[in-house]
């Protein structure tokens, strides 16, 4: 015996996935547009001119203000905090990774010295002093 079947009563043979690919296309854009707003140091710094070639790779910046206040990629930090964050960095990311030191060229020398005992200290193999390109 055959029994007529409504068509509510069928099982669905596909999946419309449009509408996820719409979602994930979004998510895309958002993440390419968000992506350099987030890796700007919350610190102003005014680096000094030089005529450099940019960086390959990873590496970890570490921003220096004449006041004394530093910020280690994004994150804004106390000085006695560097050491450790410097340390568990270097751990993740290896040994040979290159640590951009960006100070304000108002900055004491003094303290710019400090700041690459700190950083040398703390197992960092390469080092950079970060400056601005100079504008032809």
């Amino acid at each position: 015996m055959k029994t007529n079947r409504s068509f509510s009563d069928t099982p669905i043979s596909g999946v419309n996935i449009v509408p996820v690919i719409d979602l994930c296309l979004v998510m895309l854009i958002i993440l390419m547009v968000m992506s350099p707003l987030m890796n700007t140091p919350n610190l102003p710094v005014k680096l000094p001119e030089a005529r450099t070639k940019e960086t390959q790779g990873q590496s970890i910046t570490i921003s220096y203000m004449p006041d004394g206040r530093m910020a280690v990629n994004t994150e804004t930090i106390e000085k006695g905090e560097l050491p450790n964050i410097l340390k568990m960095l270097l751990k993740e990311q290896g040994d040979d990774v290159l640590v951009i030191i960006g100070a304000d060229k108002e900055a004491v020398y003094g303290d710019l010295t400090e700041l690459l005992k700190i950083v040398k200290q703390a197992g960092a193999q390469r080092i950079a002093l970060g400056t601005q390109q100079i504008k032809d």
